[in-house]
């Protein structure tokens, strides 16, 4: 029978949730307009892909759907545009911890920085942009700024995730820091 590490999926749970409400708030009050309804440029985007590099693609989608639903509330662009955004900005950031699971590599950053600018601000602008904007080129222009705005917060959201989740949660989230099983630890009680 398998185990669940249930005090791991918990406490990354928890974590998730709190960068989840902070992103919303985040995305919701602070963002400053590049392009009126169109483009922003706002920290709610390095939320969004901290969950992504906390909960890998699931924690990133969890996130970043709160977080666009903070900027879908916000009213400064299309309601799609945040939404769809901020979750390929988490799914960017969150595919990097299933292809190398040594989150200190520079694979590792490398793969994370590129999936959040590539994945999360390139790829989603250059489909739902294209087909809002008159012009090719347009698009291709708003979709630069968003990858540009994504290899960023990516960068800052890799020395968030490393100088202050790591050392306060890092040892509750990450099964490589030792943390045990919840059945592991009733059965030495039970013995």
């Amino acid at each position: 029978m398998g185990t669940m590490p249930l005090r791991k999926n918990t406490a990354t749970i928890a974590v998730l949730a709190i960068i989840a409400a902070l992103g919303l708030i985040m995305r919701y009050l602070v963002r400053i307009t590049i392009i009126p309804e169109l483009v922003e440029i706002t920290p709610g985007f390095l939320f969004s892909e901290l969950g992504g590099i906390i909960g890998g693609i699931f924690g990133g989608i969890l996130v970043g759907l709160a977080v666009g639903i903070g900027g879908a509330m916000g009213a400064g662009e299309l309601s799609i545009i945040p939404l769809v955004g901020n979750i390929f900005l988490g799914i960017g950031t969150g595919y990097a911890v299933h292809i190398t699971k040594e989150r200190d590599s520079k694979k590792y950053m490398i793969l994370a920085i590129l999936g959040g600018g590539i994945i999360g601000g390139f790829i989603p602008d250059m489909t739902i942009f294209l087909f809002l904007s008159e012009t090719i080129e347009a698009a291709f222009l708003l979709a630069i700024i968003d990858m540009i705005q994504g290899f960023i917060w990516a960068a800052v959201a890799i020395i968030v995730e490393r100088s202050l989740i790591r050392p306060i949660a890092g040892h509750y989230i990450y099964p490589e820091s030792g943390v045990h099983l919840l059945e592991d630890s009733e059965t030495k009680i039970d013995e």
